[in-house]
């Protein structure tokens, strides 16, 4: 879905660079499907853990069953959006301290990933709630560009791949179940 959506920036714009007033708001849906990509694939990994645990005790065993029912019920990335608290809150129902984890695996990426998912959700209830004084003032902190969209972007594929790096551990770790991401 991005692809197709930086495509059609590409053919709106002519691939010109400037400022392009037709692009302004798909510029905004770019940004705002960043932000619900991440959290789909936020709660992919959570549901993937989850069941790893869950499995751990046995395939077929009911108490796995009504194991994986719990660590998936109520989350916040079900409910809000993938804020780096919420996402931290979800995976510390699985036993994991996700950031203090991700931080010590990756000691400077690590922040910068959470940033830029703080900044993208700020981005994200600016547009999606039509908050004018908010969207104001994130633009002031970042351009809402193509430039500013591909290196979020890049920054979260890296967060996903760290992610399922830090969070296959934990479950070796935790329950000797293999992971692949």
């Amino acid at each position: 879905m991005l692809d197709s959506l930086e495509e059609v920036h590409g053919r709106v714009t002519g691939r010109r660079r400037g400022r392009q007033y037709a692009t302004e708001h798909l510029n905004s849906a770019l940004f705002v499907s960043l932000a619900a990509e991440f959290q789909g694939y936020c709660r992919d990994l959570h549901n993937g853990a989850a069941a790893a645990l869950s499995d751990s005790l046995g395939v077929g065993d009911p108490r796995a069953i009504i194991f994986r029912a719990a660590l998936v019920r109520g989350r916040n990335l079900d409910k809000g959006n993938a804020q780096p608290a919420s996402i931290g809150a979800d995976f510390q129902i699985l036993g994991m301290a996700l950031w203090p984890h991700t931080y010590a695996a990756y000691p400077v990426l690590g922040p910068k990933w959470n940033e830029t998912l703080t900044r993208l959700n700020k981005v994200r209830n600016a547009v999606a709630h039509r908050n004018d004084p908010q969207l104001v003032a994130v633009k002031r902190e970042q351009p809402l560009d193509l430039a500013t969209f591909r290196r979020w972007r890049r920054s979260l594929n890296g967060a996903a791949s760290g992610f399922d790096n830090v969070v296959g551990a934990y479950l070796k770790d935790t329950a000797n179940v293999g992971w692949r991401a």
